[in-house]
């Protein structure tokens, strides 16, 4: 569970950057050995807003099965077996020599061409899901994988829940101070280290820092590192004067 907890983690501190939030699922497709990695968050295909994530598969594989997600028997399958909330391998719950559509045979699985799968959705509040899918094209995932997806699965949903109600009410209210109130920051800065800024200025010193956020020390030190860089800072005190006297456009 550990490092379950370290992907919610930085998932979290990702905020709502698109490149950071990519990464991130990229990080963990590879820590499983998939050679494809999806994360779907929101209402479901062509009902609402959602937010993909995806690493490992070219735009226009993607944009295609977007259009054709409808036509997917698979999840036509898992949804009509009432299997929501659960990873499941899907070549397993439907053998290949079971399926009888002839399109889904003949242009969707030669399109996608992936002989492993394992994916699943979990059901949120409002309607929303979250989906995880993960996909290897010729080698088997190991066996503990499919118990690991099923934990992240299971992590995600709270901030699958928190991702979304933020979203909603920053696109009613603006965003948080932090971003562009009290603290004037520079953009280029990522959610987790406007974070840390934030800490910074409220006076806690490093170690603080990575007790209150739960990190490593190596990865507090490599973010401060990055924020003086992006905002020409030498040390922590002239960061901390810039933040109050403020940063010159």
């Amino acid at each position: 569970m550990e490092r379950v907890q370290y992907w919610v983690k930085e998932l979290l501190e990702a905020g709502e950057s698109s490149d950071d939030l990519n990464r991130i699922v990229r990080n963990i497709g590879q820590y499983l050995g998939a050679d494809i990695s999806l994360l779907f968050l929101g209402s479901p295909p062509h009902k609402g807003q959602q937010w993909i994530l995806h690493h490992g598969i070219d735009n226009s594989d993607f944009d295609f099965y977007l259009r054709h997600s409808r036509d997917d028997i698979y999840l036509q399958h898992y949804l009509g077996q009432s299997l929501t909330g659960n990873m499941i391998a899907l070549q397993e719950m439907l053998p290949i020599k079971q399926i009888r559509d002839g399109w889904f045979l003949e242009e969707m699985i030669p399109r996608m061409d992936v002989d492993y799968s394992i994916s699943g959705i979990y059901p949120l509040s409002d309607g929303k899901i979250l989906s995880l899918c993960f996909h290897r094209y010729h080698q088997p995932f190991h066996p503990s994988c499919q118990q690991f997806m099923q934990q992240l699965l299971e992590a995600l949903a709270p901030w699958g829940q928190f991702f979304i109600a933020r979203n909603t009410l920053e696109s009613l209210y603006g965003s948080a101070p932090i971003s562009r109130g009290m603290l004037k920051l520079p953009d280029n800065l990522t959610q987790a280290e406007h974070n840390v800024v934030s800490l910074l200025a409220q006076g806690y010193d490093g170690s603080e820092i990575t007790a209150i956020r739960g990190v490593s020390k190596e990865t507090t030190k490599s973010q401060i590192k990055s924020i003086l860089h992006k905002t020409g800072c030498r040390h922590q005190n002239q960061l901390i004067n810039k933040i109050y006297c403020g940063f010159k456009e």
